[in-house]
């Protein structure tokens, strides 16, 4: 390799470095900040060829269907969250603000009859029995209470987080108004800034961006409903109560990484196995975990396929995102490297050599 070769080469190792490290900067600090923007655009482009289409066949001015078109959609979003969202933390804080006065009531009495059986089975052990029992009843008291301190601590910081909250879902929803609004507009101003050689690639890497996300979004929407399908039959099976709406629950909360199924069948088969409930304790953590086997297998692979990557690359970048830039990185890096092998395999950009 020439001096001049290797020059060259370095340059655009450290120009390729500097370009990762500004993406980074913007996904972790920037990205988070303009998040209410960042929705409000989604939203816009996810129904601007909905409103394109009424426009052609009503001629009804673009402004008022964008209007008509996204109240009936926030009215939509508002009925729902208040339906799901009130009852499921309610639940929620009944179960945990239960769970002290449930174990006194039920598990502590159900200890000292196993204490009073097994004395008087074996009378030499009743002492140190006891106190190994006594110990058992708090240790499992402290861990209750603990939970129970902690999950009515996080609806409460929830219902502190309002405030903020509020401020961030009325930027999002003035910003949809006016991204909706004025999509073309705001879309041919940021195109006329580029010069027209440059136009194509960007209107490329728009198009790139936007059709990796659908396929994302497809894969994540196939996952979710396999799960909600495994997790309804097991409950329905285990004879718990509105099955199917605890599962649609339960699989959206399998999406976040940081939660997961275990978030709520641990705990429940814990519980379960305290109250004698032996069928559904090992229920719930049979369920538990052939959900996290199968998604573990399949999840790398669905949205391997959906977005043209091999399954073990993008389970690197899945890890290695989540590692790098939590949630957000699990999402957006196999969708980044996606966008990359697209426009590497158009000519856009060189990177690598493809097959063929």
């Amino acid at each position: 390799m020439s001096l001049e070769k290797q020059k060259a080469f370095i340059i655009h190792c450290v120009f390729g470095a500097i370009l990762l490290i500004i993406v980074y900067a913007g996904i972790k600090y920037v990205f988070p900040l303009l998040m209410p923007f960042v929705i409000g655009l989604v939203i816009a482009m996810s129904f601007r060829n909905v409103i394109d289409l009424l426009k052609e066949k009503t001629r009804i001015n673009r402004t008022v269907l964008c209007i008509f078109v996204l109240l009936i959609f926030y009215s939509l979003v508002t009925l729902v969250i208040t339906l799901i969202g009130a009852r499921f933390f309610g639940f929620i804080s009944t179960l945990f603000n239960g769970l002290p006065a449930l174990y006194k009531g039920t598990l502590l009495p159900a200890l000292q009859n196993l204490t009073e059986n097994l004395t008087e089975r074996f009378p030499s052990i009743r002492f140190d029995l006891d106190v190994f029992i006594n110990q058992i009843g708090q240790s499992i008291f402290s861990y209750i209470s603990n939970i129970s301190a902690k999950a009515v601590g996080m609806v409460t910081g929830l219902a502190s987080q309002v405030p903020t909250l509020l401020i961030k879902v009325i930027f999002t929803i003035v910003s949809s108004f006016f991204f909706t609004i004025d999509y073309y507009k705001i879309g041919n101003f940021i195109i006329s800034q580029f010069s027209e050689d440059r136009r194509d690639i960007i209107i490329n890497v728009k198009d790139n961006v936007i059709g990796s996300l659908g396929k994302f979004v497809r894969a994540y929407a196939l996952i979710i409903s396999i799960t909600f399908i495994e997790l309804s039959l097991g409950f329905r099976l285990l004879g718990v109560p509105t099955p199917f709406l605890l599962g649609g629950i339960v699989a959206l909360i399998d999406v976040m990484p940081i939660l997961g199924t275990g978030a709520i069948l641990l705990p429940w088969s814990i519980i379960a196995f305290s109250l004698g409930d032996t069928k559904t304790g090992l229920g719930m953590l049979i369920l538990y975990i052939f959900i996290t086997v199968v998604r573990q297998i399949l999840e790398p692979k669905i949205i391997g396929q959906q977005i043209g990557l091999h399954p073990i690359v993008t389970l690197i970048l899945m890890f290695i995102g989540a590692q790098m830039m939590g949630v957000l990185g699990l999402l957006i890096l196999p969708v980044i490297a996606t966008i990359l092998v697209k426009l590497n395999k158009e000519g856009s950009i060189h990177i690598f050599r493809t097959e063929g």
